[in-house]
């Protein structure tokens, strides 16, 4: 992401206000990028390993340094909410986003975890793949047709409007149709 300067500005603006406030951990400004991260205080880090021997949570935080380092303003919210209420992780330059890992081949990884996204409201889904040999964008498409499929059969309405994926160091986007 190639940053303008009145962008840098206004994550500048939101790194200080950030910085100030207790409730902020983590906060970082990077001066290359122009890119700012948070980690609200209730943001909760999942301790499961996953498929990779990796801690879940730490997909989360990967993808945030990856996405500051490109420029992103990503604050993570918290995820304090009552019983059966699914929250999102927080914001990726002002847009309620949602990081999910993709850790299997199965036909359906892709359209569940859009589907699970949706339902804890987000309007941008973050995919991390730790294997990049996981990431195909014709396996994106497929899922985000199934998702789609699903959505209509469902009679939901879908709110993702982006989709980014995260494929070692490289940020694709997937150009929703």
């Amino acid at each position: 992401m190639i940053i303008n300067d009145l962008h840098r500005e206004d994550n500048y603006q939101e790194y200080l206000r950030l910085r100030n406030d207790p409730n902020y951990t983590d906060v970082i400004f990077d001066d290359v990028s122009g890119g700012v991260s948070a980690v609200h205080r209730n943001h909760q880090f999942d301790s499961q390993i996953g498929a990779f021997g990796i801690k879940k949570g730490d997909y989360e935080k990967i993808s945030v340094n990856i996405l500051r380092e490109r420029g992103h303003a990503v604050i993570l919210e918290s995820e304090t909410a009552p019983d059966g209420i699914m929250s999102p992780d927080g914001f990726i330059d002002g847009i309620i986003m949602e990081i999910k890992a993709v850790e299997g081949q199965g036909k359906w990884a892709i359209k569940d975890k859009l589907h699970i996204a949706t339902r804890q409201g987000a309007s941008c889904v973050i995919l991390y793949f730790h294997d990049k040999k996981l990431y195909s964008y014709e396996r994106i498409e497929d899922g985000w047709f199934k998702y789609l499929n699903d959505q209509a059969s469902q009679k939901y309405n879908h709110s993702i409007e982006r989709v980014l994926c995260i494929v070692g160091e490289d940020i694709h986007e997937f150009s929703i149709p």
